[in-house]
């Protein structure tokens, strides 16, 4: 008798987790969109849910053991969060969406934490209350940058302030090749001048080894300056020294008498609760650039656009110049920026083919823009054959901008449906088919969120930095699973078979399974590793079904009532 009740139990719990091998078959000949997915994870989590509800709580609750239940419920799910917590963090949390999006949040609530406690380094925010560095915290972003990429240029708009959490930075004075560059190191703040004083960056800003850095926009500042007293005293008190006149003055060309005035004048407006006035205009050219565009209806990006859309798109260039045998870019560098030649040459080198294949481009010209565009990095060297005047678009600047007209983002729709952006991808970069397909995918939800653009030279890296990702994932189900199976098989202990109960788990099954061999398959894991781990975890399944008929042979109804919770 009790052998035939072990083997029932050991074939039930087999049945409810057969759905995990044949979502893993599944997932290798279909990968469902992340809504299709959601949709599959909603009604399986509901008929499991529902499952529960009526086989488990229900019969416990009408037979006077809620108390046991419920005890059973806490400890049962401090002890899950627990384990679940150490899983997490090597990389469990991929085993499908409702544990990522959790580990996300908590990591995202420790790096709140840890960035409080850094800026209170910063001599700018070292007399914020902690409300403000909250504010501060949550609008901190964060960028990963490889040795030689830039920061931002001589002569961007200064729109953010930067810490240093690893890595190291170097600022230069392109305009003075004789000015010795200053290195800056862990927990520096740089920017910070061009920031305050609404001037363009007066130092160009580069990684000199793959560095870390915090990121805090200008619109926070603005914010706590009308917020905080303590955060515009602070700023007055820096209008009022020596330092910031000298930097007006030396570094933004001002005369000492209009460096004066204008501190003067941004003093006066903070007092009042106003916005620091702008102190040096970025350099644009608006009218000129609208007074070429008959010249430039060849460049993708502006072609058929309203005259309004424009003007928006002239009211983020930068105007610059570029002396002869100056570098735009490198080859191989990530693209955060295009440019549009006003008057000049530039020269396009491509290493691989030699400089008897370069591309010369003349006045309105445009070129980095696909690399821009796509995220990817650049194909081709840019330099500059005699001294050229451009007009330069970053790329913050333009995922801004697809947010604010809706023809550019039709207009960039198109560009990335059109075949040329596959075969670029392709054959400058060494994409393979299955991963354009995947940017191009991603790149329209984006463009329809009003998100920025992902980067085509990051997709083949995702999930890397989790080595030990699959068996987490393994282990982190294996954890769902346990008390499933347990319950399974007490259950059947008087003879009954709980089918809603294994119904709603066979439905829950598939789609995490479908949903995390997907992930597996992006780590690496062959067609066969996938299949027996979800294979051996259905056989554990089984097995633990068995020995719960065994465990709880003789068990009080509330220690039953105590194990379901």
């Amino acid at each position: 008798m009790i052998e035939s009740l072990i083997f029932v139990a050991f074939i039930v719990g087999i049945v409810s987790a057969v759905s995990l091998p044949l979502g893993a078959i599944t997932a290798f000949y279909w990968q469902p969109s992340d809504r299709n997915i959601a949709i599959l994870m909603a009604f399986g989590g509901g008929a499991l849910l529902a499952a529960l509800t009526i086989d488990l709580v229900a019969s416990a609750v009408d037979n006077g053991y809620f108390h046991a239940l419920a005890m059973g419920a806490i400890l049962g799910g401090l002890l899950f969060v627990g384990l679940n917590h150490i899983v997490n963090d090597f990389g469990g949390f991929l085993r499908k969406v409702s544990t990522t999006v959790y580990h996300l949040r908590r990591k995202q609530h420790e790096h709140l934490r840890r960035i409080s406690r850094h800026l209170k380094r910063v001599d700018l925010f070292g007399v914020l209350k902690d409300a403000d560095f909250k504010i501060l915290a949550e609008s901190i972003q964060t960028i990963e940058l490889k040795k030689g990429g830039w920061v931002y240029q001589q002569g961007d708009p200064s729109d953010s302030l930067y810490l240093i959490i690893s890595g190291h930075v170097e600022l230069i004075n392109l305009q003075d090749k004789k000015e010795q560059s200053e290195q800056l190191k862990k927990y520096d703040v740089f920017g910070w001048r061009a920031l305050i004083t609404r001037s363009p960056s007066s130092y160009s800003a580069r990684a000199i080894s793959d560095a870390t850095l915090w990121v805090l926009p200008r619109k926070t500042i603005d914010k706590l300056n009308k917020t905080s007293v303590e955060a515009r005293q602070k700023v007055i008190q820096m209008f009022e020294s020596e330092d910031i006149l000298s930097y007006l003055h030396n570094l933004q060309g001002q005369s000492k008498i209009q460096a004066e005035q204008w501190l003067n004048d941004a003093t006066d407006m903070l007092k009042h609760g106003g916005e620091v006035p702008v102190g040096i205009p970025v350099l644009r050219h608006r009218g000129k650039f609208k007074s070429k565009l008959e010249y430039m209806q060849h460049i993708p990006l502006t072609q058929g656009l309203s005259l309004s859309a424009l003007k928006l798109i002239s009211e983020r260039l930068i105007y610059k110049k570029h002396d002869h045998g100056s570098t735009f870019y490198h080859q191989h560098e990530i693209a955060e920026r295009m440019f549009i030649i006003e008057h000049g040459e530039v020269t396009l080198l491509d290493a691989k083919k030699g400089r008897h294949e370069s591309m010369v481009l003349n006045d309105y010209d445009a070129f980095g823009d696909i690399s821009m565009i796509t995220g990817a990095k650049h194909s081709v060297t840019a330099v500059a054959s005699v001294d050229t005047r451009v007009w330069e678009l970053r790329k913050t600047d333009f995922d801004e901008l697809l947010t604010l007209i809706p023809e550019l983002s039709d207009c960039v729709r198109a560009y990335i449906q059109r075949a040329g952006i596959d075969g670029y991808l392709v054959e400058r970069h060494e994409m393979d088919g299955v991963n354009t397909a995947r940017w191009a995918r991603r790149a329209m939800r984006s463009i329809d969120a009003g998100r920025p653009i992902p980067a085509a030279a990051y997709i083949q890296r995702e999930f890397i930095s989790n080595k030990g990702a699959p068996l987490a994932i393994w282990l982190g189900i294996t954890l769902d699973g346990i008390p499933e199976s347990l319950v399974i098989g007490a259950s059947m202990i008087d003879g009954f078979i709980p089918l809603s109960l294994v119904t709603g788990l066979f439905l829950s099954n598939y789609p995490e399974a479908l949903s995390s061999s997907i992930g597996m398959r992006k780590q690496g894991l062959t067609k066969s590793r996938v299949f027996f781990m979800w294979s051996s975890l259905m056989l554990f399944t089984g097995i633990g079904a068995a020995l719960g008929s065994i465990f709880f042979i003789g068990a009080s109804p509330a220690t039953y009532a105590f194990v379901q919770g």
